[in-house]
């Protein structure tokens, strides 16, 4: 199954709400994602341009959005990202086909 990279920045009142009562919030993402088909992988919080990452598997892009869509919709979130992780064995086929598709290309000329 195709995995997903999970970026997030958590709401001021979701800050506000784990600061006066922490809480392991795995649970509940990992009955999102379930939802919708998918697999919560891992959880990490960070450092950065977002507070959190997660780790996820799903059958198709529209199950991982899907979840990114309600997630979003809920409030919790000031920001969100997803992106599709691929295997290094995806990276090689695509490497290969690349050097194939690109006999055909002409970059803009002037």
């Amino acid at each position: 199954m195709p995995r997903y990279m999970h970026q997030f920045s958590y709401s001021l009142e979701s800050m506000k709400a784990m600061a006066a009562k922490p809480q392991d919030r795995r649970a509940a993402a990992e009955k999102l994602m379930a939802a919708a088909g998918g697999k919560l992988i891992d959880v990490y919080f960070c450092f950065g341009d977002y507070d959190g990452v997660v780790i996820s598997e799903f059958p198709a892009n529209v199950n991982a959005a899907s979840v990114a869509l309600a997630a979003g919709a809920s409030g919790a979130f000031s920001d969100m990202k997803t992106t599709v992780l691929i295997t290094m064995e995806e990276s090689m086929e695509a490497m290969a086909k690349a050097g194939q598709v690109a006999k055909d290309y002409r970059p803009p000329a002037g």
